[in-house]
């Protein structure tokens, strides 16, 4: 029941207008066996795991924007995780719960059910890195080689984060080099490139780099050398390379709409809790940011725009404030652009490839570009994705120079990191997964901690403690991984390669 459940799913994605086409005529190529309980078509069960890693709202929910968005202080709101308390349970394990032991073990059988070096296997691969990062990069050390393997290792033991990223390095290169325009053909089965090899390729190589430079400052030489690679396989060079889901927002719910949307659509005008955190909303205002008109309304608790608050009069939530504020007060993203039924998720921007770019080249670890040029074409393909978004305008060439020539923004070669990594932590609003890695990872932008001293001593947590059931399910395992941690199971915690 489990597998048809999933073929009833993916059926409906290709045949409901979800995304990208309507029913084709090899949609039944692809569902080979439907009433097989023991197999399901690789190709299909791909489908879902794309579709499932951006459609599902409490993955989304628990995961990106409860912990990761509030911790990156991109989001503020009423909820325990904005004052540094992670005393729920539920919210705590979820994402363990539901994306580890759900997408893991489904693009585990994508890539163990393929032909071997084949275009699915190796688009799959590189979809479980990135997946898989984002676990890590919340947890630290966990199950990766015996993972989601059943029975085989009912108890996982936990990798080192070190040797899992050693793991991304080889698996993203294997990948790269198996990807070729004359194998198989994704074709219906590639929800994000629609069968586009070459953009697969360099998706690959732009997710190598994010993984080169998170462990940069704790082993560079294995850094250079995944740049090199990267570099030499091809990033992302355009703005029609990123990699994002569309959805068509016919239903309000499951696998039609935008998981984030749903979040803030579902529960009302209150935005279920959450509003952008005044870290956000004073740098917009402060460098006159283009995107402003985009990104931020504010709302009366009726529903309706406050025609009040005009461009550079909104205000952010400071993150820790008691709850029981009156919320409306506080800028929400806009309910019919950014956070629409219909509203893309994105799972990776050539505005962070260039980023990345402009990073590696200040590092010294490529010499062909300047930084300030890879960090001028990162803040206007950053401007220009949002345009991706429904009801959204394009934002023009005219404005997206004047505000590279604010004085906060404009490039300084002394202060050239800050300038990259606060810039991109921007253009990732609503990839809290990221934002918030990369924030741990980099020091920038130069955030305020809280206002709450919770249970990272006042500080933004470094890590999220792992669900209790591990200590139950898993307990050897468990406490090895634990003991391995400077300050054991805390959020206070740094990650093998938060060194800043």
């Amino acid at each position: 029941m489990k597998v048809f459940s999933r073929l009833l799913l993916v059926g409906s994605l290709f045949c409901g207008s979800v995304l990208i086409s309507s029913c084709t005529k090899d949609f039944a190529e692809i569902n080979t066996n439907p009433n097989d309980a023991d197999t399901v078509d690789p190709r299909l069960q791909f489908s879902y795991v794309l579709n499932r890693g951006a459609s599902e709202r409490y993955d989304q929910w628990r995961g990106n924007l409860i912990y990761c968005s509030i911790w990156s202080q991109q989001l503020s709101g009423e909820w325990e995780t904005d004052r540094y308390v992670t005393a729920n349970e539920d919210w705590l394990s979820a994402w363990w719960r539901d994306s580890y032991r759900r997408v893991g073990k489904d693009i585990v059988e994508v890539i163990n059910n393929s032909e071997p070096e084949s275009n699915l296997e190796a688009a799959a691969t590189i979809f479980k890195v990135l997946y898989f990062q984002r676990l890590t990069d919340m947890y630290g050390d966990m199950p990766y080689s015996e993972a989601n393997q059943g029975a085989l290792f009912a108890q996982p033991k936990y990798d080192t984060q070190q040797e899992i990223y050693m793991s991304f390095i080889r698996e993203l290169k294997t990948a790269i080099d198996a990807l070729s325009s004359d194998k198989d053909q994704l074709g219906t089965a590639d929800l994000i490139y629609q069968g586009d090899i070459a953009k697969w390729k360099k998706l690959g190589a732009s997710l190598l780099m994010r993984v080169a430079l998170r462990i940069s400052d704790v082993d560079e030489a294995a850094a250079r050398d995944a740049v090199d690679f990267a570099t030499s396989a091809g990033l992302m060079n355009n703005r029609d390379d990123i990699a994002l889901l569309s959805f068509s927002g016919s239903n309000t719910d499951g696998p039609n709409v935008s998981g984030i949307s749903e979040v803030f659509q579902d529960f009302g005008i209150s935005g279920h809790l959450f509003r952008y955190s005044d870290e956000v909303v004073n740098r917009i205002i402060a460098f006159e940011d283009p995107r402003e008109s985009t990104l931020l309304e504010t709302y009366t608790n009726d529903g309706n725009i406050d025609n009040t608050v005009g461009p550079g009069n909104h205000l952010g939530r400071p993150n820790g404030i008691a709850p029981g504020t009156n919320d409306f007060v506080f800028a929400q993203p806009r309910r019919d652009v950014m956070v629409a039924y219909n509203s893309p998720v994105i799972y990776f921007s050539y505005a962070e490839s260039e980023f990345l770019r402009a990073e590696a080249i200040q590092r010294g670890f490529i010499t062909d570009g300047t930084a300030q040029q890879a960090y001028e074409n990162g803040i206007y393909a950053a401007c220009k994705m949002l345009s991706r978004y429904p009801n959204a305008q394009e934002i023009s060439d005219r404005d997206i120079n004047d505000y590279i020539g604010e004085i906060g923004v404009r490039w300084r070669e002394n202060q050239a990191m800050e300038l990259i990594h606060t810039q991109k932590w921007m253009a990732l609003l609503f990839d809290g997964f990221e934002a918030y890695a990369n924030l741990r990872r980099s020091g920038y932008p130069d955030v305020t901690p809280g206002l709450s001293v919770g249970e990272s001593g006042g500080e933004i947590p470094k890590r999220l403690r792992y669900p209790n059931d591990e200590r139950v399910n898993n307990e050897t395992n468990y406490r090895e991984a634990a003991a391995r941690l400077e300050n054991g199971d805390q959020l206070d915690s740094p990650l093998w390669w938060d060194v800043n």
